[in-house]
């Protein structure tokens, strides 16, 4: 699992992420720039910080897409064990120094293109006139956003200027052609090659291995034998679904039901009109009698400066101006009105549509309102039943009697490890009770907790089983098999490279095949865009990266090596070049502009002398640092990677 999420933070979908996480940013903030001062902050890159609370909160938002995106639930144990909390605090420390290198320089918006920017947000439009509204805006950072409009205009200012700078820097960045033309003579080349397949049937069969061999294979491998701790647990399990049958339908108060909820389950009347929309009385007029003599809506409005919307089979509440709806659903079908005056400005509207309402009977929907109501009842019986549950533990009941007390159903759960791995290869996917049962010593029990959909659960750590290696007596047969898997792989290794040896030295494919016994290939025509999916990306890196007449060799599996000699390299037909060429160039314009972006980020780091925290980042996300190290080479991959 945790190698899928690493490969994840290098694809485009993480790419993808990271730039709407940006936007939203400069929507609903970066961080507090009126927090008080700290010495534990994760980034501090000139007047710009992140604390470790806006740490928290910027990877709590990149985990929740992240976990969508990949549809596993990820841990912070295993994020910062595999170094993903650095690539994070990389991110955000680029988008810190950036905006401190900008106003270190001086490049800031005017207030008015601030204020202008502000004024175009939807969250900040009135409902009604559809325009930006100041109290709604002050009301939005007050409750919603948390923050003052200093702070806020501070963000939108930074946000501004960084795509001002960037937009200033690219703008008619074009590469010399010949770097197209160059990428283009490389995409296009094709290779031949004459391959030598080396495979198990090409080897002496390993036998049994002697004691000495087996213990070895065991000692060198024992890490990686190494079992998980494991936990033994007992769930009692609060389902509605297991008290559905139990439920009794009573039909005065499902008819009850049907009385409250009428009204939704109804069909409202529905109107199609237009809704014509002009700027004084006089064309309101104009526009009625236009209307009222067969004129074309659009033509009507067009010659009284006026503006239309055509409504079709709308009800009232979806007309967007409560007096023009009034109006338009007090007309006859066929009919204009006189000059409205809406709320949002004068208005002529022409019915040509009425479809009446319809009330739904209660038979009709007398199926779904009672499985609503069964739905509902469920859920308050499994309520209760932990009410129960819950009163007989605090009389002194055990875990298990307190379950039977409350009748409900005890799931006995094999040992798993952490990510919910069984022994038998199936996951266990509730994840809450997983963690549950992971927070709990041996013999823990847990209150009743929620765990969704009106579901609730409780559970008793019954085993915890440490993680330990296994003695080679419990495995031996595996081992040996293991042994014997390892041991041919060898052989059909050393056997590819006593071929490519003996090729080296001068000898001819077909002498070194027919001596060796082994099978010969040809592959002419081979392109690096289509060979990772005829021999696979493995050969394919080693095809192209040789030189011709050079013998290579590639390992495609444990079991199966290749021997391979480049015979020819073609180059692709000089009109084919100059057509991809023009088709790559705007490619190798973006590559350009990224190493720019690298360029410019790397700089603004510098000149503001940004400083980050991985350890202040770990303690962020509530572990200790001491306890909880990355690796190495992943917590350096994901910096790298910047």
């Amino acid at each position: 699992m945790i190698s899928s999420f690493r490969q994840f933070t290098k694809s485009l979908t993480f790419k993808i992420l990271m730039a709407a996480l940006i936007l939203s940013f400069a929507v609903f903030g970066m961080h507090d720039l009126f927090s008080r001062p700290s010495s534990r902050n994760v980034v501090d890159a000139g007047d710009r910080q992140t604390t470790t609370d806006d740490y928290r909160r910027q990877f709590d938002q990149w985990k929740t897409g992240a976990e969508q995106q990949s549809g596993q639930t990820l841990t912070y144990e295993d994020a910062v064990k595999q170094g993903l909390h650095v690539r994070i605090m990389e991110e955000l420390a680029d988008m810190d120094s950036v905006s401190a290198w900008l106003v270190k320089v001086g490049l800031r918006p005017s207030a008015k293109v601030v204020t202008d920017q502000i004024a175009k947000y939807p969250i900040f439009f009135d409902s009604i006139t559809g325009k930006f509204d100041k109290a709604k805006y002050q009301q939005e950072l007050a409750t919603q956003m948390k923050m003052s409009e200093t702070k806020f205009e501070q963000i939108i200012s930074d946000d501004i200027a960084n795509r001002q700078f960037i937009e200033a820097s690219v703008a008619g960045l074009k590469p010399p052609r010949i770097y197209a033309a160059l990428q283009s003579a490389f995409a296009s080349e094709t290779r031949d090659t004459t391959l030598l397949v080396v495979t198990p049937d090409n080897i002496e069969k390993p036998g049994q291995p002697t004691d000495v061999e087996l213990k070895k294979f065991y000692d060198d491998n024992k890490e990686r034998l190494r079992r998980p701790e494991l936990r033994q647990f007992t769930v009692v399990s609060f389902a509605p679904g297991d008290f559905a049958s139990k439920v009794t339908v009573d039909e005065a108060e499902l008819k009850k039901l049907y009385e409250f909820r009428r009204d939704t389950l109804s069909n409202p009347e529905t109107r199609t009109f237009v809704q014509v929309t002009v700027p004084d009385q006089k064309a309101a007029e104009a526009v009625a009698q236009a209307l009222r003599s067969g004129t074309d809506p659009k033509t009507a409005a067009k010659a009284n400066k006026g503006t239309v919307i055509a409504y079709d089979a709308k009800p009232k509440t979806a007309v967007a101006d409560a007096k023009v709806a009034d109006a338009a659903f007090a007309l006859k079908q066929g009919e204009v009105s006189g000059p409205i005056q809406g709320s949002l400005g004068l208005a002529v509207v022409k019915v040509s549509g009425i479809t009446a309402a319809s009330v739904t009977g209660f038979d009709t929907v007398r199926g779904q309102l009672e499985a609503e109501y069964k739905a509902d009842k469920a859920k308050d019986l499994a309520y209760k039943a932990s009410e129960v549950f819950e009163k007989e533990r605090s009389a002194g009941a055990d875990f298990l009697a307190a379950a039977q007390k409350a009748g409900v159903r005890v799931i006995n759960l094999p040992p798993m490890t952490a990510e919910g791995q069984m022994g038998n290869g199936q996951p266990f996917q509730y994840a809450p009770i997983l963690k549950a049962a992971f927070d709990q010593p041996k013999g823990g029990e847990t209150d009743v907790t929620e765990l969704g959909n009106g579901e609730y659960f409780a559970l008793r750590v019954n085993e915890v089983l440490p993680s330990e290696v296994p003695a080679l007596d419990t495995i031996k047969p595996q081992m040996i098999q293991a042994w014997q898997q390892k041991t041919a792989g060898d052989r059909v290794a050393a056997k590819s490279e006593e071929a490519a040896a003996r090729l080296r030295k001068g000898e001819s494919l077909e002498a070194v095949a027919s001596s060796m016994g082994l099978k010969v290939e040809t592959r002419a025509g081979l392109a690096r865009q289509t060979a990772p999916q005829q021999v696979g990306p493995e050969l394919t890196g080693r095809i192209f990266s040789a030189k011709n007449n050079e013998v290579f060799t590639a390992r495609l599996n444990e079991m199966v090596s290749v021997v391979g000699k480049v015979t020819a390299i073609n180059k692709g037909e000089a009109a084919a070049v100059n057509q991809a060429s023009a088709m790559t160039g705007q490619a190798v314009a973006y590559g350009l502009f990224q190493d720019l972006s690298f360029t410019m980020r790397k700089g603004a780091r510098a000149a503001v002398k940004t400083k980050t925290n991985p350890d202040a980042a770990i303690a962020a996300l509530g572990l200790n640092p001491a306890s909880i190290k990355a690796d190495d080479k992943t917590a350096e991959a994901g910096k790298a990677a910047k």
